[in-house]
């Protein structure tokens, strides 16, 4: 089972897509981590709307996804989706993956401040991204907008 609510999150240093390298210790606030793999369905449908709430809230959150793939593939998965948010490479060891205990992608995780992890979600969960949504509008204290509006989505698709 993935990391629960209430626990503390571990410090990882991984390289993003360009080389420069990033730790949890270096940042400050709340994070919201995204542990995927460019060939998943379920990913890809999940994705598109982590990057809504990336452009919705990325000004007072950290958003990074953490991809288990080689960072040509993430380039490209990146650019075909057209995600905008720092994309990390958790390949070939998947040493932060392991360390998260992810065992179904995707797997997003919300860290507060304090580096204690309030939120868990795996697979494609809509109430569960509602959920988040509802959560990051509250921390960027900014009024709530529905990122399925107009779109139909399913409730639920296992990763």
């Amino acid at each position: 089972m993935p990391l629960k609510v209430g626990e503390k999150a571990k410090d990882f240093e991984l390289s993003d897509v360009d080389g420069s390298f990033h730790s949890l210790a270096e940042t400050e606030g709340y994070r919201l981590l995204v542990f995927y793999k460019v060939t998943c369905p379920t990913c890809q449908l999940t994705l598109p709307f982590v990057e809504k709430l990336y452009g919705l809230y990325g000004h007072k959150i950290t958003f990074w996804g953490i991809a288990q793939d080689p960072d040509h593939a993430v380039h490209d998965f990146a650019k075909t989706y057209g995600l905008t948010f720092p994309q990390l490479i958790d390949y070939p060891d998947y040493a932060v993956s392991v360390d998260y205990h992810v065992q179904v992608v995707p797997t997003i995780y919300l860290i507060n401040p304090q580096g204690i992890i309030e939120f868990v979600s795996y697979s494609f969960v809509k109430a569960e991204i509602q959920k988040l949504t509802e959560k990051l509008s509250h921390i960027a204290e900014k009024p709530f907008e529905d990122v399925f509006s107009g779109q139909r989505v399913p409730e639920l698709k296992p990763g």
